[in-house]
């Protein structure tokens, strides 16, 4: 039986013409733990619960002109086999980092 995954590896990128509304997102995504790859792109490994959350952050700051999307993608993968300029391979961990309570 296979082991039911608890974080997806997700990417996020977006659109945003305000600046106010693309420094607000840039912002909660850094807090949800996603890391900015490129201006605006982020990565990282995310719960269900968590990925909803971008969701609704996206619907929160994207105007009817911006753009934005989340998807499950397998980048630390693609970085491995070498399919990728100026990103090393740790860079794209495939695991999420564990963290314990003291």
């Amino acid at each position: 039986m296979a082991q039911a995954r608890l974080h997806n590896e997700v990417m996020v990128a977006y659109d945003i013409e305000d600046s106010k509304n693309r420094t607000k997102l840039f912002k909660k995504l850094k807090d949800i733990s996603l890391k900015p790859i490129q201006k605006s792109v982020f990565w990282g490994h995310l719960n269900k619960a968590e990925e909803d959350s971008v969701k609704r952050l996206l619907k929160e700051y994207c105007q009817k002109t911006d753009k934005a999307f989340i998807a499950r993608i397998a980048l630390s993968e693609q970085v491995n086999q070498n399919n990728s300029i100026g990103y090393e391979k740790d860079d794209f961990p495939k695991n999420p980092p564990e963290y314990y309570v003291l």
